[in-house]
């Protein structure tokens, strides 16, 4: 594949403190991957990911999460930079202001990390998806999913059974099990999802 530059290859994450090729390459070679093996898992040039752990291209969400998944890492690790945290810190406030957004280019979805990173025990996102937004096929992950249903409406299919959800319920459920979930309504809905461990 060119390494030529997209439009879908713009900023897709929200600058931190983090340096995104430096885990990238970190990661890599903590694996014992050359740019090479990477670059064949992801169907990239070797040019092209070697400027992005260089930090001279920004990729977009749907590269991330090929690199993501060549490393075998959950692809928030990438697309939430963490940032540098005293290790004593037991409380931490984030304001709204200050979350971690991701978009998807093309997409009519939206996430917030409500939590200061993805290197805590639990993650909080803050969903926000329009009508008709789908979250794709099924997938599964370790660990267990809660999911609370602020405004709108969520269907959510969890081991092959649909659930209708409306503002004000929730649901919690093993992660093992296929899910996925989908907009159905007319209206914008928002929801905050909860991961355990952190497995976006």
């Amino acid at each position: 594949m060119s390494a030529t530059r997209t439009k879908e290859d713009r900023p897709a994450v929200e600058e931190s403190g983090g340096s995104l090729g430096s885990v990238i390459r970190g990661t890599r070679e903590q694996r014992e991957l050359t740019l090479q093996q990477v670059a064949d898992r992801t169907r990239l040039s070797v040019s092209y990911l070697s400027q992005i752990e260089r930090d001279l291209m920004h990729p977009s969400v749907s590269t991330l999460k090929r690199i993501a998944q060549a490393l075998k890492i959950p692809a928030g690790k990438l697309m939430f930079p963490v940032a540098s945290t005293p290790k004593r810190a037991t409380v931490s406030v984030l304001r709204k202001g200050e979350r971690k957004r991701i978009l998807f280019p093309g997409s009519n979805i939206e996430y917030e990390l409500l939590t200061p990173d993805l290197r805590r025990r639990v993650s909080l996102l803050w969903l926000t998806a329009q009508p008709g937004a789908e979250s794709g096929p099924p997938f599964t992950h370790e660990g267990e999913d809660g999911v609370v249903v602020l405004k709108g409406e969520l269907s959510m299919e969890i081991g092959g059974v649909w659930h209708e959800l409306k503002a004000g319920d929730s649901i919690y459920f093993s992660s093992a099990l296929p899910h996925r979930w989908r907009n159905p309504g007319r209206v914008v809905a928002e929801a905050v999802w909860m991961s355990t461990p952190p497995s976006f």
